[in-house]
């Protein structure tokens, strides 16, 4: 196991004098990075239980890992009474039958870490042997629902738990709990999905790896999906090159500028008897994205709709039947719209929205014809996510910043207008867990804050704490020393706070000059510096401390999290802002008189490392950098993200040009280390090549690190561990603490 030798060390003597003088209680291990990293790492995180509520929001269940397999208990929120939530050895006596396995294997298949249940709660989907398979609990019966060697994929059960919506080769099927099954399309393949998502789609609007494309209606009589075609899309190709011969991954990736996919929204009966297909008939030839689909209550369908550069958002009602469709509402801005989430509809047809039309994301109530009935939330703070609604009660419930942008807070929000109130004491990071339906009596809280480790409390409707659950303890941390780390602010010559984290090396001595690491990502709305637990990712900074570095974590304006509006400034200009802000931190930083202001280096993943890269070329402030992942140019990367935030190359060609660190190559300032994935297909391996042929081509030396195998993060263990082993050789070597 390589160890990353500290410079300078002390003489024997000189050693041998300070242990004596140490008393025996305050001795620490020194904190290494197999720790952290690799296959033998430690947790530096609370172990928490895996909850799930159950219908109707009296009981949850809790799962447990053992040997043999997860068990799952019924929890009753008010009592705190248990019980077994089913008998897993029928399950495996059947699943040894059906499929021939042995004993052991159909015992562990029957006791899953994650449940795939029907709506009511009383049978399992299973997906075994490239087949879907469901277990009745009531009358313990597993019934084989499909049969092939083609995958199912995206199975989801009906809202009456008779049928299950699934995708094979790219067509939409059902079947029922028979075992009948139906092909609702015929035209699925390499050019065409039916209800599931491309690339490009599940990255950007619906959720990283979230490829579901299909919905059921409420009466379980339709299934709504979206038709994806991909045939002008440009290919990219990932090559695995460790095998002998390299398996090539081929699929559509629309950089910027390029054609997205067409995405047209059908509905297919469940009984195989057609489609309809939605006219949104305003938007003729233009380009649109469709970003969100769901059904109200009455059977309608909502979908959103977007135009290419994202500019508006347009929220439709649709008739399933005929696919006729009307706008209820349209949201706009001078730069772009995010994408808000469905409506939620209340019982009397209204619905509650997300709307970022202030400058910050806050709830609004709708009628159902889109016009506003009353104003919910407001203020320069934000919800970030509405949690649940409790019609009975006259309430919502939102996470939001409401005390912090560092943290966040649950509140309570009135339905006929009021203010929130805060149902979490302590300021820091907390996480809801409410009931899907009916009245909330309890909710689950996780919380935490940069002190405290994270704990998870079953609390009631007004927020009191009923019971503990688990967390709050992580008995490894008590091995090593560690530095308290320092949420400040940092003002800007505008007037401007930026958050930030600072740790002083172990055993600081203010009178001592220290080396100084900074860290950055940077983009929009993705904030670094948070009143949470760091868990392992804290204790990277800590070793870094333990070296002797000041650590700085640096949020610039635009990754504030401070509404929207903070990140306007960025629109058709990456780069810009940022890097104006970032300087400006790191003179606060090195005015320090405790920090070398020679000595500072840089790091940064995805979008922190073209922001490194970014300051190595147009800065003189940095020793040294490393750009893990990066862009290098924004015509490089894809199309919804970067339009969204730059326009199309077409439209703002000087932004393009003016914000590839590729132009720059040739004025990069202090020493750099490049690392990428080679098998990354979101920012690809591409984008390091070709920022390695510029600083070639003009004559500037730096290091590159590639891992195989590994794509936009590094997650196989043991590369885990050699990359930060990497990352520290060169932090040594270059700002030499």
């Amino acid at each position: 196991m390589l160890k990353i030798p500290r410079p300078r060390p002390l003489g024997p003597f000189v050693l041998l004098a300070l242990l004596a003088l140490q008393p025996a209680a305050a001795q620490k291990e020194p904190l290494e990075l197999d720790h952290i990293y690799g296959p033998d790492a430690l947790s530096f995180s609370p172990d928490l239980p895996r909850i799930r509520w159950l219908p109707g929001g009296e009981e949850y269940l809790l799962g447990e890992d053992a040997d043999d397999g997860w068990s799952w208990t019924v929890v009753d929120a008010a009592s705190g009474e248990t019980r077994p939530f089913y008998d897993p050895e029928p399950l495996a006596a059947a699943l040894a039958e059906q499929l021939d396995l042995s004993a052991e294997d159909a015992v562990s298949r029957a006791r899953p870490g994650s449940l795939r249940m029907s709506p009511g709660a009383d049978r399992l989907l299973l997906q075994l042997a490239s087949d879907l398979f469901v277990w009745s609990f009531d009358d313990e019966t597993l019934t084989r629902l499909t049969r092939g060697p083609e995958a199912e994929e995206l199975a989801r059960f009906a809202p009456n738990g008779r049928r299950v919506a699934f995708v094979r080769d790219a067509d939409l099927y059902v079947v029922d709990a028979s075992g009948n099954e139906l092909r609702l399309t015929t035209d699925g393949g390499e050019n065409t999905l039916n209800g599931k998502l491309d690339w490009v789609y599940q990255e950007e609007i619906y959720g990283r790896g979230n490829y579901q494309a299909h919905w059921w209606s409420p009466d379980s009589r339709r299934v709504a999906f979206l038709q994806t075609d991909e045939r002008d899309v440009p290919r990219f190709t990932v090559v695995d090159h460790i095998p002998f011969r390299p398996p090539l991954e081929v699929y559509p990736y629309p950089k910027a500028g390029d054609p997205n996919p067409r995405v047209r929204l059908g509905v297919a009966k469940a009984s195989g008897a057609g489609i309809s297909w939605i006219d949104p008939d305003l938007y003729g030839h233009d380009e649109i994205l469709i970003v969100n689909v769901t059904f109200s209550p009455d059977g309608h369908v909502w979908y959103q709709v977007q135009d290419r550069r994202q500019t508006f958002l347009d929220l439709h009602r649709a008739d399933p039947a005929t696919g006729e469709s009307e706008r209820v509402l349209r949201e706009e801005s001078h730069a772009w719209v995010n994408v808000l989430g469905p409506p939620r509809f209340l019982e009397d047809g209204s619905f509650l929205w997300l709307s970022e039309r202030t400058g910050f994301q806050h709830l609004y109530r709708h009628d159902q014809d889109g016009k506003l009935v009353r104003t919910l939330t407001d203020g320069r703070w934000e919800v970030r996510s509405l949690l649940a609604v409790d019609e009975d009660a006259g309430a919502a419930y939102v996470s939001g910043t409401y005390r912090s942008t560092l943290g966040a807070d649950v509140l309570r929000v009135p339905l006929e207008g009021a203010a929130p109130t805060v149902l979490t004491e302590a300021t820091g990071s907390h996480r809801a867990n409410f009931p899907e339906e009916g009245p909330v009596r309890h909710w689950i809280a996780t919380s935490s804050d940069l002190h405290t480790p994270t704990t998870m409390t079953l609390r009631n409707a007004g927020g009191e704490p009923v019971r503990k659950l688990g967390g709050g303890d992580v008995p490894d941390l008590a091995r090593f020393d560690i530095s308290k780390p320092e949420l400040l602010q940092i003002s800007t010559s505008d007037g401007v706070d930026l958050e930030a984290m600072l740790i002083r090396p172990h055993g600081f001595d203010p009178d001592r000059v220290y080396p100084a690491w900074v860290h950055v990502y940077g983009g929009p709305h993705a904030q670094q510096v948070r009143n949470g637990w760091p868990g392992s990712r804290g204790m990277w900074f800590q070793y870094l401390a333990q070296q002797g570095i000041v650590v700085l974590v640096v949020d610039n304006r635009i990754a504030s999290g401070k509404g929207v509006e903070s990140t306007w400034p960025v629109y058709r200009n990456f780069g810009e802002q940022e890097l104006i802000d970032l300087v400006e931190a790191v003179d606060w930083l090195g005015a320090k008189p405790w920090v070398d202001a020679g000595r500072i280096g840089l790091d940064g993943w995805s979008f922190g490392g073209y922001m490194t890269l970014f300051a190595l070329t147009r800065s003189d402030r940095f020793r040294a950098g490393i750009a893990g992942g990066s862009v290098v140019d924004w015509r490089a990367y894809d199309s919804i993200y970067t339009e969204r935030y730059m326009s199309t190359p077409d439209d703002n060609p000087d932004g393009y040009e003016r914000t590839s660190v590729l132009e720059t190559a040739g004025d990069l300032h202090g020493d750099l280390l490049i690392i990428h994935g080679t098998m990354d297909d979101n920012v690809h391996m591409q984008n390091t090549l070709q920022m390695a042929w510029k600083l070639q081509k003009a004559g500037k030396p730096f290091e590159m690190m590639l891992y195989p195998k590994s794509r936009h993060g590094v997650t196989d263990p043991d590369l885990s561990l050699h990359l930060r082993e990497t990352m520290a050789r060169f932090i040594l070597k270059t700002i030499e603490p």
